[in-house]
C-alpha cells in the first residue's frame, strides 16, 4: 500500500489587507485636498457669459464670506482667515503667494454680497503687485 502525502496551500491575506487599507487612506486624503479651497457660497449666475474652467494648479482662491445684511463677515484665503477690514493682510498674503509662483487669483463671493466689498478685495489684490490673472468665480453649471 502506498501512502500519499497531502499538501495544503494557505494564502497569506495580510499583504492584500494592507494594500486595501493604504488605498482607503489615499482616497480619503486626496478627497480632502481637492475640496480644501471650496466654501459653500451662492455664486452669481451671469447671463450670456463665456465661462471657462481654469486648469492651473498655481492659483490662489479668495472666498468672501457673506454676512446676512449684504456685508462681509470675513475672508478665507487658502488656509488663512482674515477680518473683513484687513485689506493690508490680504495684500501681504497675495504678494507672498505671487512670489511663490502663483499665476491666478480666483475670487469667490456670494451673490448677495454688495459690490463695494468685492471692489475692496480687488483693490487689495492690485496693491499686492505682480500681474496675476484675476478670475471672478461664478456658478458655471447654471450657465451651461
Amino acid at each position: 500500500m502506498k501512502r500519499t502525502a497531502s499538501i495544503t496551500l494557505n494564502a497569506n491575506m495580510t499583504p492584500m489587507i494592507d494594500v486595501t487599507f493604504l488605498l482607503i487612506v489615499f482616497f480619503v486624503v486626496v478627497s480632502q485636498i481637492v475640496d480644501r479651497n471650496v466654501i459653500p457660497l451662492d455664486l452669481p449666475t451671469p447671463e450670456n457669459a463665456k465661462a471657462m474652467v481654469s486648469e492651473t494648479e498655481h492659483k490662489l482662491v479668495i472666498n468672501v464670506i457673506p454676512h446676512t445684511d449684504g456685508g462681509v463677515a470675513g475672508l478665507v484665503v487658502g488656509e488663512h482667515t482674515i477680518a473683513s477690514d484687513d485689506m493690508t493682510g490680504l495684500s501681504l498674503i497675495v504678494e507672498q503667494r505671487l512670489a511663490q509662483g502663483t499665476t491666478e487669483v480666483h475670487l469667490r463671493a456670494d451673490r448677495q454680497t454688495r459690490y463695494r466689498f468685492v471692489h475692496r478685495v480687488i483693490e487689495a489684490i492690485r496693491q499686492a503687485g505682480g500681474t496675476p490673472r484675476l478670475h471672478l468665480v461664478v456658478d458655471v453649471e447654471a450657465t451651461l
